[in-house]
């Protein structure tokens, strides 16, 4: 049993590494919006239809027009390539994908109780994964057999109403309320055969999340061209449940042994990070704008201990930057770069477990046909990451990790 001590220590790890959530700890997974989604989420000095709700309420006390808009169901797919994972040698790769339905919101003026007062309402998904993977492996290493079955259905949506008022003719203040849903349901069955020697693992966790969260914004043009846009998000959560089950059955010429255990935990994220944003719009001309943002969240505090391993999260930084440009009046064609940090710690060495630590830069291409009163728009969100992750057990040494993912988009708005 030449590499049993090794290949248990590792395959062991990459069941555990499962328990990482769906992705709660990045924030721009999905990029919301129609026009925003095609500018990179740069769109805090903007906001002035439905997304607004999102990235800032002041940016509604702007709007042209009411309008409806939203996004049909768009198709993501996600590879993350483990180097060298697999016992020291081999690649492991775990893919998800799905469709989902990111944005629907509506916006309408309020003139006749308020002049210069506009309402809106969206729902909303910041984070979507699908997973169901199934891997074996046979005479390798030292084994039999290796099977394992992961699947994994998770997803965050919230749903939000704004106010939006304009002060003066140069200046808006919005303020925005929202209920946020987390739900998660991970499960993974792996066993490992040797020729003495057989271990049976399996996984279950389920995690729900009710809360609400809180924002305020402001918008002011000291020009025609330019537009400044800043927005403050706090939230708590009213309930957090974690429920996670584990059994390992181990069968040897020295007997039968099962080790079950059960973690429950009422505070498993501990509290909902404050995010501020800040944005700037250039208006170049009627047919050209670029647009640029900054967002920071801050770090979760006082999570469970039990838990704090998986769901730690320190405060992270992310850029955004887009460009539109109408290359006819009815052809505007969209691009924006961004970022997406991931807020979990680094991992390190020390420990049986560490999560995973990826950093992604993204890039969204997008055109759109325009009429008087609609807009439809198609394109594609492509995201590259790189960073760390430890998946053999107690081993002093982190595997490379490469990540990417794209998502297919179709949206649409109309004016009224």
């Amino acid at each position: 049993m030449k590499y049993s001590l090794f290949t248990l220590a590792g395959l062991t790890s990459c069941m555990l590494s499962s328990i990482a959530t769906a992705d709660q700890m990045h924030y721009r997974n999905i990029i919301i919006g129609e026009r925003a989604q095609g500018l990179g989420g740069a769109y805090v000095g903007v906001s002035d239809d439905a997304s607004g709700v999102y990235y800032n309420p002041a940016g509604l006390a702007f709007a042209q027009s009411n309008d409806i808009s939203g996004s049909a169901n768009a198709f993501y797919s996600k590879t993350v390539t483990y180097k060298k994972a697999l016992f020291g040698y081999e690649d492991w790769k775990e893919k998800s994908g799905g469709t989902f339905a990111p944005f629907f919101g509506a916006m309408q003026k309020l003139d006749k109780y308020l002049p210069g007062l506009v309402g809106g309402f969206a729902y909303y998904m910041t984070d979507s994964e699908l997973k169901d993977q199934d891997d074996l492996i046979a005479g390798k290493y030292g084994l039999t057999r290796f099977h394992r079955s992961a699947n994994q259905r998770a997803s965050t949506y919230v749903a939000a109403g704004a106010l939006g008022y304009r002060v003066s003719p140069n200046l808006g203040i919005g303020l925005g309320l929202g209920y946020v849903k987390a739900d998660e349901l991970i499960q993974v069955s792996q066993n490992q055969v040797f020729t003495n020697y057989y271990l049976l693992q399996s996984l279950r966790e389920s995690l729900i999340v009710h809360g609400a969260q809180a924002s305020f914004g402001i918008q002011w043009a000291p020009s025609s061209k330019v537009a400044l846009g800043f927005t403050a998000k706090s939230g708590a959560y009213a309930s957090q449940k974690l429920i996670q089950t584990t059994d390992f059955l181990e069968l040897s010429t020295e007997g039968i042994k099962s080790t079950p255990t059960e973690i429950t935990s009422s505070n498993p994220l501990g509290s909902m990070p404050l995010e501020l944003r800040a944005g700037l719009a250039w208006f170049a001309s009627p047919r050209f704008l670029l647009t640029t943002d900054v967002d920071w969240h801050d770090k979760a505090k006082d999570m469970d201990s039990k838990t704090s391993g998986v769901y730690s999260r320190d405060a992270v930084l992310n850029y955004a930057m887009g460009m539109e440009y109408y290359a006819t009046p009815s052809l505007p064609l969209r691009a924006g770069f961004f970022t997406n940090n991931d807020a979990t710690p680094n991992p390190t060495t020390s420990g049986s477990h560490s999560a995973d630590h990826i950093d992604y830069m993204g890039l969204t291409i997008f055109a759109a046909l325009a009429q008087p009163t609609s807009q439809l728009s198609a394109g594609v969100v492509l995201q590259k990451g790189t960073g760390k992750a430890k998946k053999l057990g107690n081993a002093a040494v982190l595997q490379d990790v490469e990540a990417l993912a794209y998502t297919l988009a179709f949206s649409a708005t109309h004016s009224f």
